[in-house]
């Protein structure tokens, strides 16, 4: 019964993101303009534009919206309409992932990212933790450094001998 509320509460917000007015909103075209200067191809337009729109709308409405599950969803809706939809068939039979976006087209574009706390095209998300207990034991002696001979090794030099 919680999947079935989780599911109409998701549609609900895929339909609200749907209907947001983003031509209008110029915070987000001014972000979209500097995201797509990369974009190459049009099914890159696409899947970067409907990231993008995903990312803004979970920030400015602070209701989490996933991209994977939003693209489920508009696919679902263009088997059930006939409507055309924002997303391409291509990109929806095939979803570049992450690590295929063009990297932003400069470094001050790069820099604007970082300070907005947005992902950066093309760079894979790595968890910064220490595996404990993974590593091995030595098992060979440890090298003598030269000032530590081994005093049986060297003989007693004879001008020393007494």
């Amino acid at each position: 019964m919680a999947e079935v509320q989780a599911t109409s509460d998701a549609t609900a917000t895929f339909q609200q993101l749907d209907k947001y007015d983003w031509d209008h909103d110029n915070e987000f075209q001014t972000a979209l303009a500097s995201i797509l200067r990369s974009a190459k191809t049009p099914e890159q337009t696409a899947h970067l534009t409907t990231r993008a729109r995903c990312y803004y709308y979970t920030r400015k409405f602070k209701t989490p919206v996933s991209f994977e599950a939003y693209q489920d969803w508009v696919q679902s809706q263009h088997h059930t309409a006939a409507e055309p939809q924002s997303v391409s068939a291509t990109e929806s039979a095939h979803p570049p992932s992450i690590g295929d976006a063009p990297p932003p087209a400069s470094f001050a574009e790069i820099c604007a990212l970082i300070a907005e706390g947005k992902p950066i095209p093309g760079i894979k998300d790595i968890p910064d933790t220490i595996l404990e207990g993974q590593g091995t034991q030595a098992q060979a002696p440890a090298r003598k450094k030269p000032w530590e001979k081994n005093a049986t090794a060297a003989p007693t030099p004879s001008w020393a001998a007494s």
